[in-house]
């Protein structure tokens, strides 16, 4: 099961990676950050695990903690994202009926005596577009 990594997490890879590449002790990197040592520790045990950081036992002033030292890698949520640009054929939607429609200003509404509902012409446009489209399809 796949761990996602949560704002604290990254903050603390990001402030690893920038401010002590060589690595740091957990003891003293949660005093640093001005948070607690059990919030450190389970995010440097997610990030260990997910391969962000490697942590090294050493007894520090008679104490057991961790030297911890960054793995540069990307982040999830730095990856590039790639945007699909649709054309539109505006043509098409220039063409509706109801554009050049005498009714549209206050008449022709939905239960009203013109009802898009029930309108012939924007029936027919609708029914001429699909068989249009089918046939595009069918070419291909």
């Amino acid at each position: 099961m796949a761990t996602k990594l949560n704002e604290t997490d990254i903050k603390i890879y990001k402030y690893i990676l920038k401010k002590h590449p060589d690595g740091i002790r957990q003891n003293d990197l949660w005093k640093k950050l001005k948070t607690t040592s059990r919030v450190v520790s389970r995010s440097l045990k997610k990030l260990e695990k997910l391969g962000y950081v490697k942590r090294t036992p050493v007894i520090h002033n008679g104490r057991h903690t961790y030297f911890v030292v960054a793995i540069p890698k990307p982040l999830p949520t730095e990856r590039k994202t790639r945007i699909r640009r649709v054309r539109i054929n505006f043509k098409q939607y220039t063409d509706i009926p109801c554009m050049y429609c005498p009714y549209i200003d206050k008449q022709c509404y939905e239960g009203g005596f013109y009802d898009p509902r029930t309108c012939d012409w924007l029936t027919e446009w609708i029914l001429e577009n699909i068989s249009k489209s089918r046939k595009r399809i069918r070419r291909k």
